[in-house]
């Protein structure tokens, strides 16, 4: 076979171009620690780490929103420690008031503090976040839940739940629409209490759904036995009559009175000018708030406040009950973010893991091989130059 110095030349600077492509693509993976370079040097490894990032990636946002979730949370839970504090201050404040001793001026001063507690738990119901969305509005995170004043509170937001994804099977949710926490009280018992009374008959509910909640009537007996005159009082407004024809009364046995949707039964012969003080409870922390505030500001039949402490211990009890409810609630929720917290850490740790053993170079191996191919390079371009001198021509005189 006929060796030309053409071919010498091809085959020596072919072999250092390969020698020093390899030589380089070494380095690369020494630099880089990555075994695979490109999807050509190990297809099914390559695709595998693909997924594996994308994986990854996911479990890695899923983490970012279990910490979105848990700082919505711990501010809404927040909120309603305000909340519930300022129910138990007025509980405190509402067992004072019961004090037969204290004079009416005192009440007042009762009153005008619990007209402040008023204003601070309605400010609360309108607390906003850091992005300035109203926390207790629904999806309505743009409107003012909750407007009005003293005895006239409406809410203005939806039953909307916002949630964020925490996992990729799990919604959580991070708000609660506002009526659930301040309109959804539920008192054991009936939602019509009688109080005080001035005389010695009684009155007693039997019976009936009120048509409207959340106020205190003043049923009075006049000369007739047969006839009462009947007044509503609505927190912060004057008092409004109930129309007679709308005011019912059977004999019996047992007497009974009907007005406004609800039954009583009386009980005794009431004596001319006696007096009954009726409460109806609302579902809404606010309404029964303000009518235990005006029955502290305009006292019942007996000029005592006995009627509404036993009333306002009773809501502002359902309502605490309400709160602790929801904040158990958010506690729960707490702990499963922490537990899938948990879960994606180590999830991250065994996608990690996994990708090394795919991707990453055998840093020994690798070194080993670069000053090998190295020494190659070097003994192919020694020999090379060996190589090329051997020429014919160096041997002629």
């Amino acid at each position: 076979m006929r060796v030309s110095s053409n071919m010498i030349y091809d085959k020596g600077v072919a072999t250092i171009q390969r020698q020093t492509a390899e030589l380089i693509r070494t380095q690369q993976q020494v630099a880089t620690g990555r075994r695979i370079l490109t999807p050509a040097d190990d297809p099914v490894a390559a695709a595998r780490a693909l997924e594996l990032n994308q994986s990854q990636a996911i479990n890695t946002q899923f983490m970012t929103n279990q910490g979105y979730a848990e700082d919505n949370l711990r501010l809404f839970e927040s909120r309603l420690v305000g909340v519930g504090d300022v129910l138990q201050y007025s509980r405190e404040r509402a067992v004072q008031a019961g004090n037969a001793s204290l004079s009416q001026t005192e009440l007042g001063f009762i009153a005008s503090d619990l007209r402040s507690q008023f204003e601070a738990m309605l400010a609360l119901a309108n607390s906003q976040d850091a992005n300035s969305e109203y926390l207790f509005a629904g999806y309505k995170s743009q409107t003012r839940p909750f407007e009005g004043g003293f005895g006239s509170v409406s809410y203005e937001g939806d039953q909307g739940t916002r949630t964020i994804q925490v996992s990729a099977s799990r919604f959580m949710p991070v708000s609660l629409p506002g009526s659930e926490i301040f309109e959804s009280s539920r008192l054991g018992g009936s939602r019509v209490m009688v109080g005080e009374t001035s005389g010695a008959a009684t009155l007693s509910p039997s019976g009936g759904t009120p048509v409207t909640d959340g106020l205190r009537y003043v049923v009075t007996a006049t000369a007739d036995p047969a006839v009462f005159d009947v007044t509503r009082l609505y927190p912060g407004l004057p008092p409004e009559p109930v129309d007679a024809a709308d005011i019912g009364y059977s004999a019996g046995p047992p007497a009974q009175l009907a007005f406004d949707g609800m039954t009583f039964e009386v009980g005794g012969v009431p004596a001319t000018g006696e007096s009954f003080e009726v409460f109806v409870a609302s579902g809404s922390l606010f309404e029964n708030f303000a009518v235990f505030i005006d029955a502290l500001e305009r006292p019942g039949p007996s000029g005592m406040a006995g009627g509404a402490v036993d009333f306002a211990l009773k809501t502002l009890d359902a309502g605490l009950d309400n709160v602790l409810r929801v904040r158990a609630q958010i506690g729960s929720q707490l702990v499963e973010v922490d537990n899938l917290r948990n879960v994606g850490s180590d999830l991250d740790v065994q996608y990690a893991q996994t990708l090394s053993r795919l991707q990453d170079v055998d840093m020994a191996e690798a070194i080993s091989r670069l000053t090998r191919q190295q020494a190659f390079l070097e003994a192919a371009q020694a020999s090379f130059v060996r190589v090329a001198g051997l020429s014919l021509f160096n041997f002629i005189n």
